[in-house]
C-alpha cells in the first residue's frame, strides 16, 4: 500500500478503467471509506454507458471519403496553412466544442446539484420521516395554515399544501427539512392502504428549471421538476402510475400559486 493521496486524475482514469491493476485497487479501497465519491464515479459510469449506446449504431460505419485525410494528402499541404482557412478551422472546432459541451450539460451536471441532488434529498426524507412511526411530521394537518405560513416564509415563496384527495391520499402534516442548499419543505400524505407519499420542496441554486424527471434513489420511486426557481420531488409507494398521477396533481396546483 502506499501513502500517495488518491487525486481527482485518480478517480477520472478510475472510472475510464486507465489505472495501473496496483492503482486501481488503492482507490477502490479508498472508495469504500468515501461513499458519497463512489456513488459520484458510479454516476460518472453510468454516463459513459450512455454515450456508449448514443454512438454505437455509427461507431464501426467506415470513414467518409470527405474526412479521410490518406485520400487527400497530396492536396493537403497546399491548403492547410492557409490564413484564411487556419482561422475558419479554428472557430469551427471552438463552435463544435461548444455545441457538444451543451449537449451534454445534462449527463455532465455533478450530482451534487440541481434535481439530482434534490431527488437524493426527498428520497432521504421520505425514508427518515414516513418510517417514524412515532412523530413523522412536526405540525400536523390540523395546523396547516401555520405550517404553510411557516413553509411561505422559510422558503420565501407562497406555499399551500397540494389538496391530493383525488389521488386518494390524506394530509398528515409537514416539517421543514435542513439541506446543504438551504431549508425544504416536506409535506406528508397517507392513503387508506397506509402507503405515504412525500411532496419535498426548496428553492433551486442549479436547474431553476427542468421538466419533469422519474427518478429511483435508494429503491424509492419518485418524481422530479423545477418550475421558476423552485424544485418539486413527489416520492414514495404508489400502486400502478399513481405516483406519476400524483406528481402531476402537484404540479398544476403549484403552477396556479
Amino acid at each position: 500500500m502506499t501513502d500517495k493521496p488518491i487525486t481527482e486524475a485518480d478517480l477520472q482514469a478510475h472510472v475510464d478503467d486507465r489505472l495501473p491493476p496496483e492503482r486501481a485497487t488503492q482507490v477502490e479501497a479508498w472508495l469504500l471509506d468515501h461513499p458519497l465519491e463512489a456513488k459520484r464515479l458510479a454516476a460518472y459510469r453510468a454516463q459513459n454507458i450512455i454515450l456508449r449506446a448514443a454512438l454505437a449504431p455509427i461507431a464501426d460505419e467506415p470513414l467518409p471519403p470527405a474526412l479521410d485525410l490518406r485520400l487527400h494528402r497530396s492536396s493537403r499541404t497546399k491548403w492547410m496553412f492557409h490564413p484564411a482557412l487556419k482561422v475558419a478551422g479554428i472557430a469551427g472546432l471552438i463552435l463544435l466544442s461548444g455545441a457538444t459541451g451543451w449537449g451534454l450539460r445534462t449527463w455532465t451536471t455533478p450530482p451534487s446539484v440541481g434535481t439530482a441532488a434534490l431527488a437524493r434529498e426527498a428520497a432521504s426524507s421520505y425514508a427518515v420521516y414516513a418510517s417514524d412511526a412515532a412523530r413523522p411530521v412536526e405540525l400536523a394537518a390540523n395546523d396547516r395554515a401555520v405550517l404553510d405560513n411557516w413553509f411561505s416564509k422559510r422558503l420565501s415563496r407562497p406555499i399551500r399544501a397540494p389538496d391530493l384527495q383525488r389521488a386518494g391520499l390524506t394530509l398528515m402534516g409537514g416539517r421543514l427539512v435542513a439541506t446543504a442548499h438551504g431549508p425544504a419543505g416536506l409535506y406528508l400524505y397517507r392513503d387508506r392502504g397506509g402507503r405515504s407519499i412525500a411532496v419535498y420542496m426548496r428553492p433551486m441554486e442549479v436547474e431553476g428549471s427542468d421538466h419533469m424527471k422519474p427518478r429511483l434513489e435508494d429503491g424509492v420511486a419518485g418524481w422530479t421538476w423545477a418550475d421558476n426557481g423552485m424544485g418539486f420531488a413527489v416520492f414514495g409507494a404508489a400502486p400502478g402510475n399513481g405516483l406519476h398521477s400524483t406528481a402531476n396533481l402537484v404540479r398544476s396546483q403549484f403552477r396556479r400559486t
